[in-house]
This record gives structure tokens, sequence and C-alpha cells, in this order.
């Protein structure tokens, strides 16, 4: 939670005039309190005092704004995005545990309704091979009850071929799942993970019929999480890939109504 040190407050009350829910109110002597039962919690005061006096104790320290660290020029950017592919070819050389770290910290950092935090991270690394054919088989299954055949045959090359990259996982042999209350942040998350794995020089790989799997299955959903009031959200498989695009690909122009 919020506190204020009236030692370094100056009683500008920027704090006070940004905060959403207006737990944030003026002291007698001018400087300023947070009201603890309406406070969500979300730190904007903490970022932008200009005094530093606001701090949420037993949170990680806030890094004070660069320019040269923090400002993106908006066509690099806009770029980056064009450039990101989703990756179907992994070489199988697993990600570093600091670069999981650091895509993991990529989604924590994405926006929650009411700054909630519930999004929920479970990264399949080590017991990856274990799952796989647990995930393969409700897979099957899930295609079976859709009346999915050609869906079907890929799970009959899978049992074919089990030690050749296959058409659920791509040779890559990570994976988060992520879960939360509201479809949306968990969405946000999943995005941002997805450009920070760009920025490593990473693959990534939404796999939404790994999702369906797991959300079809009573075991996997236990194992990873899912209840009726935390959903999966989707599943994204990271890893290196060999592949080394040249340009972008094109897109359909956006469908926008001018009102």
């Amino acid at each position: 939670m919020v506190m204020i040190d009236p030692a370094l407050c100056t009683g500008c009350g920027l704090c006070a005039q940004n905060c959403a829910v207006h737990a944030i109110v003026r002291n007698e002597d001018g400087t300023y309190r947070c009201n603890k039962t309406w406070c969500f919690a979300c730190g904007q005061c903490v970022a932008l005092c200009p005094a530093g006096a606001p701090s949420m104790p037993g949170l990680e320290e806030p890094v004070a704004y660069d320019p040269a660290r923090f400002d993106l020029d908006p066509e690099v950017l806009l770029n980056a995005m064009r450039f990101r592919r989703s990756i179907r070819r992994f070489t199988g050389e697993k990600a570093s545990r600091r670069e999981l770290e650091q895509l993991l910290d990529a989604g924590r950092c994405a926006p929650t309704s009411t700054n909630s935090q519930t999004v929920g991270f479970t990264v399949l690394d080590e017991e990856f091979e274990a799952m796989r054919p647990k995930i393969w088989k409700a897979f099957a299954r899930h295609a079976k009850e859709k009346g999915r055949k050609l869906l079907l045959r890929r799970y009959e090359n899978y049992l074919a071929h089990p030690d050749q990259p296959d058409t659920l996982f791509y040779g890559g042999n990570q994976m988060i799942v992520v879960t939360s209350e509201r479809p949306v942040d968990g969405g946000l998350a999943l995005a941002n993970m997805e450009l920070m794995a760009h920025a490593l020089g990473l693959g990534a790989l939404y796999c939404g019929f790994a999702a369906r799997a797991i959300d079809s299955d009573p075991e996997l959903r236990e194992y990873f999480g899912v209840t009726e009031q935390r959903k999966l959200d989707s599943c994204l498989i990271v890893g290196h890939t060999d592949l080394r695009f040249r340009r972008t690909a094109p897109r359909n122009p956006a469908r926008v109504e001018w009102r």
C-alpha cells in the first residue's frame, strides 16, 4: 500500500489531482496522505511525485525516468511490431532462465483492470517432455469430439514420429501458460511477452490448439491452475529459431470507421 513521507512531501498536490479513486487527501499542514481504504495500489503517485515522497514498502524499488533508456522512437516501435512473426520452426535450443525471467517481467508489467494484477504464469520447462504426450492426447480427443479429421491426422503423424518436430509444438520445448480472471488482462500480458521474445531474438508462437486441449481436459486444467474463476488465456511457445526474416509481411489495411 502507498505511504507518503511527510518530510519529503512538498504539498504540490500532483498525486491527489491524478488519483483515480481520490484516495490521496490533504493534511492540515499542506502535506498529503493516502487513505488505504480507497487506494488500489496502482503506483501512479509513486511514479509521478517530483520529490519521491510516496512509496510502496515491500515492492520493488522504482526506476527513475531516463530518456535514453525509456523513450522509444515511434517509427522504430511500429516497425518492430510489423516485423515480429509467429514462429513454427524451433531448433530445440531452449531460452535461458534469464530470458524466461525477462519474458515474465514483460508480462507482469502489462496493464490489468483496476490494477488487479491477477495474471498467472506457468512455465513448462523441465516437465515439458512429460506433459507433451498428455497435451497431444487431449488435443486428439478434442479434435475427435469436434469431428476435425485433419487435426486428428496431425496426432497420427505425431504418434508415428514422436521424436521429430510436430505440428503442435513445432520443435519447441518450453511453453508459458497464461491464466487470468479477465481475458483482456492475460491477452495484454501475452502481447508484451511476445514482443519481448522478438527483442531477445527468440521465436514465439501463440498456441491456440494447446490451449484448447488443456482447457478440455480436467487433469490438465488442474495442473495449470485453470478454474471457473481463473480462465486459460493462451499458451506461448518460446525458444530459439533458425529463421531469419528479411522484411515485413504484408497486412490488410486497418478496418476503421471515422465518426
